[in-house]
């Protein structure tokens, strides 16, 4: 795809200066710090979009000189160093990199079950380095669909059950839930399975109930796991092409993988290695 062929510079947009070769250089910290910002006003509660240029889009991530390390005896290990990365509303994004990358944790920050040591993180519009756990626990059930390489499925739950759960979770009626349910599940293509429990089902089959989990509270973003790792390549293929479907439906997802192949189904590509982020070259 060509939108797969831009510049270093669009991982983080401001983030990082390139030279003449595409190469990362100095962080514009003050620079990108202010735009973040920025996007925070536009996408704020009843004012998004009123600062936004004639056909610029909303942003959902904006990560600002994100750090991260963990304690080794009493030596602080480096994971991730000062991350920036933007993701606007309708993308579909990879994050590829390999075993030890830091791809995990950077991961676990966007979907808010870590938070950084240092740096700025807006999810749409929302400051998420600010927040309490409570708060942040609350982006966790009403803005992120999370979608895992192991499904994540209850076993004692039947597919419509472990469906509905996110808005049980929020305090809705089970009658309510599943009604409010039925156009995913059917757009997923899983209606004659709602009786049957997860050990039932096939892997491909139990990752469309996954997604349609992630779907149904209306999430900000798809944060996907590994989504085809678990999967055979006919299975894995199939939820691909369903991922792409989600998006041209305007869905925003991110997606961590290791596998090229898998990333290449994505708009977007971008490289994370030993914890610095880039922009995919093609």
């Amino acid at each position: 795809m060509e939108n797969k062929k831009a510049s270093t510079i669009k991982a983080g947009r401001s983030c990082f200066v390139p030279d003449g070769k595409g190469r990362k250089m100095g962080s514009r910290k003050e620079e990108n710090k202010a735009d973040c910002k920025e996007n925070r006003e536009e996408n704020r509660g009843v004012n998004r979009g009123v600062n936004r240029k004639p056909g610029e889009k909303e942003v959902m991530i904006c990560m600002n000189n994100i750090n991260k390390g963990y304690m080794l005896g009493e030596e602080k290990v480096p994971v991730l160093r000062d991350v920036c990365f933007r993701v606007e509303k309708g993308e579909f994004v990879a994050i590829l990199g390999p075993s030890g990358s830091g791809k995990t944790t950077l991961m676990n920050i966007i979907g808010c079950m870590d938070i950084a040591d240092s740096g700025e993180y807006f999810l749409d519009g929302n400051a998420i380095h600010e927040m309490t756990e409570k708060e942040l626990n609350d982006v966790r059930n009403k803005e992120i669909g999370f979608i895992f390489q192991n499904y994540q499925l209850i076993p004692t739950y039947n597919i419509l059950q472990n469906i509905i759960m996110p808005l049980v979770v929020r305090g809705m009626g089970s009658k309510e839930a599943e009604e409010k349910c039925m156009d995913t599940i059917r757009l997923l293509g899983i209606d004659h399975r709602l009786r049957h429990k997860p050990s039932e089902l096939s892997g491909g089959q139990k990752q469309r109930v996954s997604i349609a989990r992630a779907l149904v509270g209306e999430p900000a973003i798809l944060l996907a796991d590994e989504p085809t790792g678990a999967l055979d390549r006919s299975s894995g293929q199939e939820v691909l092409k369903l991922f792409r479907k989600l998006n041209s439906m305007g869905h925003t997802i991110v997606m961590i993988t290791h596998d090229l192949n898998v990333a290449k189904s994505a708009g977007r590509i971008v490289n994370i290695i030993d914890g610095e982020l880039s922009e995919a070259d093609g």
